[in-house]
């Protein structure tokens, strides 16, 4: 291995987001990979291994095990791991994780050259206090806003990326699913009005390592970038679905009744419909101004996800 070559340590290596780093960043000559994963002997770090991506073990629960892992880090990319608890106790969880994080990394300011942090907006905030139960993004911005404000060196080699909504969130949420009808169309579920906010859709596994990228390379710190491959509304990924798969489809509003009497717990509606509410009122970013588009921070655009490539590409056959 070279000696100039940097190292960038990737948390969350064999996931969706820190899977897209690592890969990326695999094929950039002048860099070196760390991988964080709880157990690096298991069967999905494989691959990482093959492509030459040194593996670490280390708990994001564990502040001690991160500061090894940071060793030496010129660049990292930081991304917590919601648990599958009641919201309130998954948010205090990952509050924790990302001051973990923020902990061990204020360690290593002496190499690290650029922290990339993976959240979400402050949806309280910015929406004036209506929305209260968006815990998923609050928990996220919280511990953002606690890195700028304890952290201030830190927060000086530090920039964001707010992910946009999973193209694949339908694979996880069966309630997402475009529903087939008795004439043989499909229905698929919109949170919000013929007015609403556009949705940043974004596909994970392709796309972070690209905005992780641009965000490395920028000569300025401090930049928030919303992450999406396509800036589009419900109706026109409907659209883009229906067209694609050769199938009529069209959009129905999110039935809160009918999901409860699907068996959806109380807390986990709520959340729903709050996330909803603000995502199509304030938008995924709240309106923050400060907030930047993809193309604005240098992004690869030609090698972000098209969406009607991707529909083409996912297995669709569980539904149809």
């Amino acid at each position: 291995m070279a000696p100039a070559d940097k190292l960038i340590v990737v948390l969350g290596a064999t996931g969706i987001q820190g899977g897209s780093v690592a890969r990326l960043y695999a094929t950039l000559p002048g860099w070196r990979i760390r991988g964080i994963t709880r157990d690096p002997t298991k069967a999905s770090c494989a691959p990482l291994h093959e492509a030459g991506v040194e593996l670490v073990a280390a708990d994001l629960d564990d502040v001690a095990s991160l500061d090894r892992a940071f060793e030496g880090a010129n660049a990292i990319f930081a991304v917590t791991e919601q648990g599958r608890k009641p919201n309130e106790i998954a948010m205090d969880l990952e509050i924790q994780q990302g001051k973990n994080i923020i902990h061990a990394a204020a360690k290593h300011l002496h190499t690290l050259d650029r922290l990339i942090v993976s959240t979400l907006s402050d949806s309280e905030k910015w929406s004036g206090g209506q929305i209260k139960w968006n815990l998923h993004f609050d928990g996220k911005a919280k511990y953002t806003q606690y890195l700028k404000d304890k952290f201030p060196d830190l927060a000086k080699k530090t920039s964001y990326v707010q992910m946009g909504s999973y193209l694949s969130n339908w694979r996880a949420f069966p309630f997402l699913a475009p529903a087939k009808q008795a004439d043989g169309s499909f229905v698929h579920v919109s949170s919000g009005s013929p007015n609403a906010k556009l949705t940043p859709y974004v596909d994970p596994p392709n796309d972070t390592g690209y905005f992780v990228k641009a965000l490395v390379e920028h000569q300025d710190a401090g930049l928030t970038m919303l992450g999406f491959c396509e800036l589009i509304s419900t109706a026109e990924y409907v659209a883009i679905w229906s067209k694609t798969l050769g199938v009529k489809a069209r959009t129905e509003p999110l039935n809160m009744e009918v999901l409860k009497s699907a068996g959806l717990p109380e807390f986990l509606l709520q959340e729903l419909g709050e996330t909803s509410a603000y995502s199509s009122t304030w938008g995924w970013d709240g309106g923050d101004p400060e907030v930047k588009h993809p193309k604005e921070l240098g992004v690869e655009i030609k090698k972000l996800t098209k969406v009607a490539e991707w529909v083409k590409k996912e297995d669709w056959s569980a539904i149809l």
